[in-house]
């Protein structure tokens, strides 16, 4: 259920839809599969190893509590904002949760 191919991570940028938020952008395309799947790209811009995790960790774990409640056939690509580095994951969960909903 992720994007692991570099093609995949590149074909989202085009015929996607972003939607931005205070912690998190998202961009979002439709695919021909069955399932919802999910690309997290966090840069070293964001900070150190062990930031760059924690991110992801909370995201997948985001991804994986909110998936029952997604529309199916979307791949999500999660990109952090500055001020995710210092936040909770709870509010990460809350945002990512309401981005998904907006669509």
């Amino acid at each position: 259920m992720r994007l692991c191919k570099r093609s995949e991570f590149l074909s989202m940028n085009h015929q996607t839809k972003s939607y931005v938020g205070r912690l998190i952008i998202i961009k979002v395309r439709p695919n021909k599969l069955l399932r919802t799947r999910l690309g997290i790209t966090v840069t070293k811009r964001f900070g150190k190893a062990h930031d760059r995790n924690r991110f992801k960790r909370i995201v997948r774990e985001a991804f994986r509590l909110s998936y029952p409640k997604l529309i199916q056939n979307f791949d999500l690509l999660v990109r952090p904002r500055t001020e995710a580095k210092t936040t909770s994951s709870t509010q990460i969960l809350q945002e990512m949760v309401y981005l998904i909903g907006r669509h």
